[in-house]
């Protein structure tokens, strides 16, 4: 009996799991890095961020190395003529925000007046309503701050997170936002988001990843994208407004918190309808910003496995 040739599958197998485990290295290496960096970061006085900033500026582009090769072919051509201005400005604001979480409570005190807020009314007309409200944030400005600064303000809030590719980085991460009063929704979130909901509480989401083949597909910068269809479930299923927050950072190190007004759904449209409106409302902040957004995300590749619906 012969045997049938390999298929492409077999052959390319053994460099999978090369690729893989490259991979897992990486990841482990940078929780490693992130992990001294906090015991170190941690026992210095705020006057030591300038010294410590120079520094990850000079390792992120070793460690992230595929990120910015990666950001760089995703960045949309409107912004050709700032390509290296924005990525620039993207790696600094990768390095501020870890500062910044590792140095919060020692930034808060030096410095009360380092977060700025626009459009607070938004948020206490929905407060007012009793319904419960939602967050919808992004992996824009520094998230995590934007978070604290919610809590700081009085809202209780239940951020919904995915897991890091480490369990270890997922536990860290979850560590600092329990910390300072976020409380983190991780498996069955969906039905628990609807259940804090009713009870009047705050939901954040943040929805700018492929969604792959559980989303819909919309443009985004002029091609199309997967996107999850949560903070318009949670919305309507809810009864609560959907909030678009984002943080911008300032040259002088401050931040503004732009609280924007809730969305509104128009009855009988379609699901792809109401995730085009929340993904446009991204697009505005990011393109308002392009430096402060995550542009090595991928963002089209499963475009075409996203559902379509007139």
């Amino acid at each position: 009996m012969t045997s049938s040739p390999p298929t492409s599958t077999e052959e390319t197998a053994p460099a999978r799991s090369l690729s893989d485990h490259g991979k897992t290295l990486r990841r482990w290496a940078r929780y490693h890095l992130v992990a001294w960096l906090v015991g170190y970061i941690e026992r210095q006085p705020v006057t030591a961020l300038p010294r410590l900033r120079r520094l990850l500026l000079r390792v992120f582009p070793l460690v992230f190395a595929a990120q910015a090769r990666r950001a760089a072919e995703l960045l949309p051509a409107e912004f050709a003529p700032r390509r290296a201005a924005i990525l620039r400005g993207m790696t600094v604001n990768q390095v501020m925000n870890l500062l910044e979480i590792f140095f919060y409570e020692k930034l808060l005190a030096a410095r009360p007046d380092l977060v700025d807020i626009e459009g607070r009314e938004h948020l206490d007309r929905a407060r007012q309503s009793g319904r419960g409200l939602i967050v919808l944030a992004a992996h824009f400005g520094n998230w995590e701050l934007q978070a604290y600064t919610l809590v700081r303000l009085g809202l209780p809030l239940h951020v919904i997170a995915r897991p890091q590719a480490l369990d270890q980085m997922t536990t860290f991460m979850n560590g600092f936002r329990e910390r300072r009063g976020v409380r983190v929704l991780m498996a069955n979130n969906l039905s628990e988001s609807l259940r804090l909901l009713a009870q009047g509480e705050a939901v954040g989401i943040v929805s700018d990843l492929d969604a792959k083949e559980h989303g819909f597909r919309v443009p985004f910068f002029g091609r199309p994208a997967s996107f999850y269809p949560t903070p318009v479930i949670l919305s309507v299923r809810g009864r609560a407004p959907l909030l678009p927050m984002f943080m911008e950072r300032r040259p002088d190190g401050s931040h503004l918190l732009r609280i924007e007004p809730p969305l509104t759904w128009e009855r009988g449209e379609s699901m792809t309808a109401r995730v085009r409106r929340y993904v446009e409302r991204y697009e505005a902040a990011f393109r308002r910003r392009p430096d402060l957004w995550v542009w090595f995300h991928e963002r089209y590749a499963h475009a075409h496995l996203a559902r379509d619906e007139a």
